[in-house]
């Protein structure tokens, strides 16, 4: 459920977010209850800014790039699956058995296209697709041992390309980056902050740029890390709908 709510509002939060702080942490500075002490303040020296800004620097790329490889890996899981699928298809064609296993790849990709990981029962129904076109490579009749295999072989990387999709799709980090990336950015603002104390104009700039990036860091993280939700959110459905459309 966290990750769901977190789908769904996670843009818009990562938008209004840094943009409510760089508000809040100006407004303190010119009218807030501390305006008085911080005015007389001449502000902290460069390095202690570069060391807060170092460290949302290397924690943002550090989580940014685990992000890109969710979102690459993700797509790779698909195109695995639905390959594997693709091969199974050919198999049985090869095999003269489209009667008996049309129907449940069917099934199957029916099962699978609507997946969702937050939805309850929708595992279970793909599932026993996948048990029903196992059942049936393993006990059809009119095929030797290695058409057997073969087809046995297919199914096995369906499963493990399917089982690879769903952790992908379940991987419950996404909350942990966004606040992470949340947390150091709002002190790298109050970081800017002090430096520039005595220099409005330029506490303005500074937040204000600072912000944008801040910004972008955030929905990247939310568009790229919940890939199933938002960025591949027709998938694996659109990728299987076009497989099984042949048959």
């Amino acid at each position: 459920m966290w990750d769901a709510f977190f789908s769904t509002w996670q843009i818009v939060l990562s938008v209004v977010t840094p943009l409510a702080v760089a508000v809040l942490i100006l407004a303190l500075e010119a009218r807030g209850p501390l305006s008085p002490a911080l005015q007389r303040m001449t502000g902290l020296v460069g390095p202690y800014f570069t060391s807060v800004a170092l460290l949302f620097s290397l924690v943002t790329a550090l989580l940014m790039n685990d992000v890109w490889q969710k979102d690459l890996d993700s797509r790779h899981s698909v195109q695995i699956e639905d390959g594997a699928l693709r091969e199974f298809i050919q198999l049985v064609h090869v095999d003269g058995l489209d009667r008996i296993f049309v129907p449940p790849i069917k099934a199957y990709a029916a099962a699978a296209a609507g997946e969702n990981p937050s939805q309850p029962g929708v595992r279970e129904r793909t599932d026993a697709a996948y048990e029903v076109l196992l059942a049936a490579a393993t006990h059809v009749v009119g095929i030797d041992g290695t058409a057997r295999t073969a087809l046995l072989a297919a199914l096995t990387e369906l499963r493990h390309a399917r089982d690879r999709r769903l952790y992908l799709a379940d991987e419950g980090t996404t909350a942990i980056k966004w606040l992470s990336i949340l947390v150091l950015g709002a002190l790298t603002q109050i970081a800017i902050m002090l430096v520039h104390i005595g220099n409005r104009r330029a506490i303005q700039v500074s937040v204000g740029l600072f912000t944008v990036a801040f910004t972008f860091c955030l929905v990247m993280v939310a568009i790229f890390d919940t890939p199933f939700e938002l960025a591949l959110g027709d998938e694996p459905g659109a990728t299987l709908s076009r497989t099984v459309q042949r048959l």
